[in-house]
């Protein structure tokens, strides 16, 4: 139940770097105790007063304190609250022995003389004209911040934001809250479409203007493309952007149709329908279109014999007749496309590519999507992997990231292999085309029965359907031993059919009636399986589809970390010495990427030291932010990895997750075996369920020639 809780701020204990979380101690207004209050609302001035909105919460170790949503500010009345602001080192000139003769001269009127009547202020002894003068700047300037804060309160945005705005936009900022507040959506890092809508009705933008329906149709366009979307059809956009204003939706339609016709909003007609773009996955769609035909045209390399003779016979093996074709079309074609599940021969089909390429004094560069997905790339040829983010030198700055290899500085090699490309989006792959140098050649490698990007698109599943560049669909299955049970059951549920168990146990089938039965049940597993020791860690994962509920990963995680790792230690970030975690986002620096996994090695005050496969990476502040606990992990942050022994949990409850493409994601994440803790009808919903949600993408007829932007 949300309270309000009114006091003066009397210390700040702790802030973060960005200024969004605190931590303070607050005298409160009814009765003056003196509360731990903590939140991401901003940091408040010493001596404020404030009031906050929130919930009282038991910390596990530092007791009751407020847990606040939002505050609001107001300037001290007090005395003594007056001094104390005074002194917190907000108006440069005042310190706290200038703060104690002011208020001694003043009272409760200070901030009245500060306002209207500066000039007073020379009454006070060491006061002279130049440094009235510099209180006088400082105060003014933070007149203006506070007034910032007073609209942003009113239109209930976090008073956080009024820092931001005023180091962006200065003395012109006053303009862009009045005239342009949409631009601060694209401008402000954590500046949400509705943060903008309530500062412009604050400041009477009226709720037809152009620039705000055309900021709400970027808004629902963003909203679409987190769902997988490149594109979106004109009537839906408008649809739900009429809804979002609350406007009609003729209005809607109206200016986005003249936006549409003069290019404000990227779109492009198919089939007598107009669909519409952001403009970065405009960009992406029409420009990869063309850069894919273009790849088409590569000179031919020379003959594929010798290299395939020679690498047959260093290696002792005979490639197949469909491996040897892929040899053949990456000599021919500048794009070729390989597909296949596991144990097809993939990895062994890229070590021939590889011999074929050098043999022609080619260099090659070798990428997957993930730190994972590359690491094992890497083991599998014997030769150098990078993630594609690290290979195309991105860089984070603020909310966007930027490329260094790209068309004016490509990438130096010659032919560029890219494993688990079903994981790529639109975004990402179009980034790839533009780093390709002149007349190299890329190889795709991935399998169409996992789940798509989790971007928008589905830039392999489209390659492969407009039947134009050489596609090699790998069959012939010869891993017969290691992990067999696993891959004949991989097949099982491409083709629509049940899974069995397997004799040798590769693939164990455990069902269960309720969600606490198979809860309990994958606890013992972990107990069984000693999860707790350190190369268990790395070996084995357990996985499941949501977030939520019983076996739901966060439940899990909480759950095993006081199984197998259980200690008091929760002040840095609930992270102990010894927990497994996993990287969440890219952080190029560090060198780390998302879903990049490690263990904490060790905890020193507020530093976390992880340890990752090939490097230390030490966490201090909001940095660990960046991390969670990965004893268990979803099927999505599984793909691109492999482990030798996977726990998968599969239940009715999790229904909105249960299809066939998941599932088989799942049980191919381990290379020995696979346990699947499930409900025979969670089961067979999954495996019947082969219909995923459409993407809406023109990149497909713009390769066949049916979209013209």
């Amino acid at each position: 139940m949300m309270e309000e809780l009114q006091g003066t701020v009397a210390a700040i204990v702790f802030q973060s770097a960005d200024g969004v979380f605190c931590v303070l101690r607050l005298k409160r207004k009814d009765n003056g105790q003196s509360v731990t209050a903590a939140g991401q609302i901003g940091v408040p001035t010493v001596g404020r007063s404030v009031t906050l909105r929130g919930c009282w919460v038991q910390h596990p170790r530092f007791g009751m304190q407020f847990r606040a949503v939002s505050m609001t500010e107001q300037m001290p009345e007090r005395s003594e609250d007056i001094e104390q602001y005074l002194a917190s080192g907000e108006i440069e000139g005042i310190g706290p022995a200038m703060a104690r003769r002011i208020v001694d001269a003043f009272g409760s009127r200070t901030l009245e003389i500060l306002d209207r009547n500066p000039e007073a202020l020379l009454s006070v002894p060491g006061i002279g004209e130049h440094k009235l003068e510099k209180i006088r700047a400082s105060y003014a300037e933070g007149a203006a911040l506070r007034s910032t804060v007073l609209l942003l309160q009113n239109a209930g945005v976090p008073a956080r934001f009024a820092s931001v705005l005023q180091k962006a936009y200065g003395e012109g900022l006053r303009n862009v809250l009045e005239k342009e507040p949409y631009r601060m959506v694209r401008e402000i890092s954590g500046m949400s479409f509705q943060m903008a809508d309530r500062i412009a009705m604050a400041e009477g933008i009226s709720p037809h203007d152009e620039e705000r329906i055309l900021s709400g149709v970027f808004h629902v366009l963003s909203g679409f493309s987190s769902e997988g979307h490149c594109c979106v059809p004109a009537g839906a956009a408008c649809q739900r952007t009429a809804q979002l204003l609350g406007q009609e939706e003729e209005l809607v339609r109206r200016t986005v149709l003249e936006a549409a016709e003069i290019g404000e909003i990227p779109s492009v007609v198919w089939r007598d329908q107009l669909f519409l773009y952001r403009p970065s996955l405009y960009e992406a769609e029409t420009e990869s279109y063309q850069r894919v035909q273009g790849l088409l045209r590569a000179s031919y390399l020379g003959s594929e014999t010798l290299a395939v003779q020679k690498f047959e016979r260093e290696h002792q093996l005979t490639l197949a007749d469909e491996q040897k074709e892929a040899v053949k079309y990456a000599m021919e074609s500048g794009l070729l496309i390989i597909t296949g599940g596991p144990g097809t021969g993939k990895t062994t089909l890229i070590q021939a590519i590889l011999t074929a390429a050098e043999q022609h004094g080619k260099k090659v560069r070798l990428m997957a999507p993930t730190g994972r997905a590359a690491k094992r790339l890497s083991l599998a040829s014997g030769r150098n992997a990078d993630t594609i983010h690290k290979a195309l030198e991105a860089e984070r700055q603020g909310d966007k990231t930027f490329f260094a290899r790209n068309e004016s500085e490509p990438l130096k090699e010659d032919l560029i292999i890219v494993d688990e490309v079903s994981m790529m989006d639109m975004l990402l792959f179009h980034r790839l085309l533009c780093a390709l140098k002149a007349g190299a050649r890329l190889i795709l490698v991935g399998d169409t029965d996992q789940l798509p990007p989790v971007g928008p698109g589905a830039p392999l599943k489209d390659l492969i359907a407009w039947g134009c560049a050489p596609v090699v669909r790998l069959q012939h299955i010869f891993r017969q031993k290691e992990g067999s049970g696993i891959i004949e059951n991989a097949r099982r549920i491409r083709d629509g059919e049940m899974p069995q168990p397997d004799e040798r146990g590769e693939f164990q089938v455990c069902f269960t009636d309720s969600e606490e039965e198979a809860f309990e049940l994958v606890m013992q597993l972990c107990r069984e399986a000693r999860y707790e020791e350190e190369d268990q860690k790395w070996d084995m994962q357990v996985l499941s589809p949501m977030y939520r509920g019983l076996c739901g990963v966060d439940h899990l995680n909480q759950a095993l970390q006081e199984q197998i790792n259980p200690g008091d230690e929760t002040e840095n970030g609930g992270f102990r010495k010894g927990d497994k975690v996993m990287q969440t986002r890219n952080d190029y620096e560090k060198g780390v990427y998302n879903g990049d996994i490690g263990i904490v090695w060790s905890v020193s005050g507020r530093k976390l030291f992880v340890q990752f496969p090939e490097k230390e990476v030490v966490y201090e502040g909001d940095e660990r932010q960046d991390l969670q606990l990965a004893y268990a992990v979803t099927v999505h942050k599984s793909q691109g990895s492999e482990y030798s022994t996977v726990i998968f949990v599969l239940l009715p409850t999790q229904r909105v997750m249960l299809q066939r493409n998941l599932l088989y994601t799942g049980v191919t994440r381990a290379r020995q075996r696979t346990i699947l803790v499930t409900a025979g009808s969670a089961l067979t919903a999954a495996v019947r369920n082969h219909r995923t949600a459409g993407r809406c993408s023109l990149f497909l007829p713009m390769l066949a020639g049916e979209a013209v932007p």
